[in-house]
């Protein structure tokens, strides 16, 4: 979808107002038009039959945005399936709520037009010729990315493991025994046997240079979802009690098509489990509770609303939540620097903010934690603002010159390395006063109680940041 707003010389789409009549619509984007059409024929289906409705109306010549059955009824937990390369409707926007934002908008859809004919003409020069080829180099002699183009994301599964972070059975404990049934060997090795539809190397957009996505089959080699995360790995297998991948990939398609994160859906059901709706490791009765989300009743509605109103619901004190909004497959007694970043993030309990697991420290010792978790938002919202994919911060982090060479020869400026930090720093100020504005502050900045007061096994962490560090993180902005 980006490409093509990148093609049609689109930097956002902004939708104001909302629908006041009881109908629903779909925006369509050409280059000659704009306009709205029905999407009445088209509420109640999931985003896979949507897309696949659309597509044989209009051909394969839009990407698509749609919402699911949980958008549609403005669950807080729904998110937004963006088609992918090839017409797949599984790239979830999933964090946040956007679904309901959409749903209340009464829009199902936006289709764009795909043979936008925008073009920098810039790129043709040879000095940003010369500078693509300098940031292609760095990034393909990574390590890091080279196992993420192997493995895909499912890589992290052993390396959580290992430190006592994959959260499991709602955050009781930090390693599970079916870790490795999920890990990104095994994950590697069930697509490379299975063949068919399997695919273990896959680009999420044209030009994709780290190419992590999969594609997972089943025993018979037909797809079931694409692609299979980590964080959907972690929490809605370990942290559900499910080892077996093919049960986590199922759970995984039935989210995306009607519109669910699988961050917070896991929380959800993990708390549903603590409270005895559920089993924790039955994957079956997890997958009946969310074929209830399109029948609106009352346990789908539950998942739906997510973790945070689900635990005060059913009265769970173990609620993994930052800002009402579920943690991601680390815990943050055993990875402390993540814990700063859940903590202290505008976005709330959220890995892309700032992840720290893959710095090379004692991730079980608070010293340097809330400067490393500085120093990681700071990077990360510079990236986010530009449209860059964070997994590049593995090759180019050391290398801001090269990021900066690249906006001065597409955009004919003078920019200096520094301006990274610098773009990273305002982000986050004006997200902080977003946050001010709606009322959110400094005592919204915390790690819930249970994680300190109970020790996380093997290794019997708790959370021992003093609340006095989270609010001194980011006072100079």
């Amino acid at each position: 979808f980006a490409d093509s707003m990148a093609k049609m010389g689109l930097r956002a789409i902004i939708l104001e107002g909302m629908v006041k009549e009881d109908k629903w619509y779909f925006l369509k984007i050409d280059e000659e038009k704009v306009e709205f059409i029905s999407a009445d024929d088209y509420i109640g289906l999931g985003n896979y039959a949507t897309a696949k409705k659309l597509f044989k109306r209009f051909g394969n010549k839009y990407s698509l945005i749609t919402i699911g059955q949980a958008g549609e009824q403005k669950l807080i937990n729904s998110g937004l399936a963006l088609t992918d390369l090839h017409n797949r409707s599984g790239r979830m926007a999933a964090r946040g709520g956007l679904g309901a934002v959409m749903g209340s908008k009464k829009i199902k859809g936006i289709l764009l037009n795909k043979k936008g004919t925008y073009k920098n003409h810039k790129t043709d020069s040879e000095k940003f010729e010369a500078v693509r080829k300098a940031y292609h180099k760095i990034i393909n002699e990574c390590e890091r990315i080279k196992v993420l183009a192997e493995y895909g994301t499912a890589s992290t599964v052993m390396d959580a493991q290992r430190v006592g972070a994959l959260p499991t059975f709602n955050f009781s404990r930090g390693q599970f025994d079916g870790a490795e049934n999920l890990s990104g060997e095994n994950i590697y090795n069930l697509i490379k046997e299975r063949g068919g539809e399997g695919e273990n190397t896959e680009a999420c957009m044209s030009g994709c240079l780290i190419r992590c996505s999969n594609v997972f089959p089943d025993k018979k080699g037909k797809e079931i979802v694409a692609p299979l995360e980590y964080e959907t790995l972690g929490l809605i297998g370990s942290n559900l009690g499910i080892s077996d991948p093919d049960e986590v990939a199922k759970i995984n398609y039935i989210c995306n098509d009607y519109g669910l994160d699988t961050i917070e859906t896991g929380g959800a059901l993990g708390v549903m489990a603590e409270a005895g709706l559920v089993k924790f490791g039955d994957a079956k009765e997890f997958i009946n509770i969310l074929r209830e989300v399109p029948k609106n009743k009352w346990r789908g509605r539950m998942v739906g609303m997510g973790t945070g109103i689900t635990a005060k619901f059913l009265n769970i004190r173990r609620s993994p939540v930052v800002k009402n909004q579920c943690m991601s497959a680390y815990d943050p007694r055993a990875v402390k620097g993540t814990g700063v970043t859940y903590a202290t993030s505008p976005m709330g309990a959220d890995h892309t903010a700032g992840l720290t697991i893959f710095m090379p420290i004692d991730h079980h010792n608070k010293k340097d934690q809330v400067k490393i978790s500085r120093l990681m938002q700071i990077s990360r919202a510079a990236y986010d603002s530009l449209g860059l994919c964070v997994f590049l911060m593995a090759a180019t982090a050391s290398h801001p010159d090269i990021v900066v060479a690249l906006l001065n020869s597409l955009y004919g400026l003078e920019l200096k390395p520094e301006y990274i930090n610098e773009l990273g720093k305002l982000t986050i100020s004006l997200e902080k006063k977003y946050n001010k504005d709606a009322g959110i502050g400094k005592n919204d900045d915390r790690i819930p109680e249970f994680f300190k007061e109970e020790t996380l096994p093997p290794f019997d962490l708790t959370w021992d940041i003093e609340d006095k560090e989270l609010d001194e993180i980011f006072l100079d902005l």
